[in-house]
């Protein structure tokens, strides 16, 4: 675990003078790069309160542990969601920042990596839930808020072994959905 933890900590806490240390660290490498990179300065604050909200969240969710200095880390996430929003413009130049990253791929990276791959799976999931009929969407939501089939089955006027069974159909039907997605294809490959 890196020292700058605790600024992830006061991030968690929401404490207002390790927030501002993390601003005034990180802010300026953040600009530099999308200044450096087509972007103006809003779009450079604009990418570092994103990235900030994603570590925060990563931490919060799922117990991050920083094992870079927190300006390294703030960058590559920032680079991430920068070329993310270049992709999208699509035709703008994307110059090479990687001297400003301090070649820091470590741990950190590879846990905000995964992280946002776990966003994509659960966003993809909630896509592919909402093409199923309402029935189902209503059972899989209402299982997915409680492990109570029993109250769930009375909550919705069925009796227990029809929500059983009703459920399992349509998570036949969300599963081959998603085996068939293309996005869950790439990555069996």
């Amino acid at each position: 675990m890196h020292p700058d933890q605790q600024l992830i900590q006061f991030l968690l806490e929401n404490n207002h003078a390790g927030i501002q240390t993390i601003y005034k660290r990180c802010t300026p490498k953040v600009v530099h790069m999308i200044l450096a990179n087509s972007g103006s300065e809003d779009d450079a604050y604009d990418i570092f309160q994103e990235s900030l909200v994603d570590v925060y969240h990563m931490a919060r969710d799922r117990g991050f542990q920083l094992s870079t200095s927190i300006e390294s880390f703030m960058l590559l996430v920032s680079k991430r969601k920068w070329l993310n929003v270049l992709k999208k413009r699509k035709g703008l130049e994307v110059t090479n920042a990687e001297e400003s990253l301090s070649n820091s791929v470590d741990d950190s990276m590879e846990a905000y990596e995964a992280h946002l791959q776990q966003v994509d799976k659960e966003n993809l999931l909630m896509e592919q839930l909402m093409t199923l009929g309402e029935r189902c969407q209503e059972i899989i939501r209402q299982c997915m808020n409680s492990k109570n089939q029993e109250k769930i089955a009375e909550m919705l006027g069925v009796s227990y072994a029809y929500l059983r069974k009703k459920k399992s159909e349509c998570m036949a039907k969300l599963g081959e959905k998603l085996r068939n997605h293309p996005f869950f294809k790439m990555n069996r490959s």
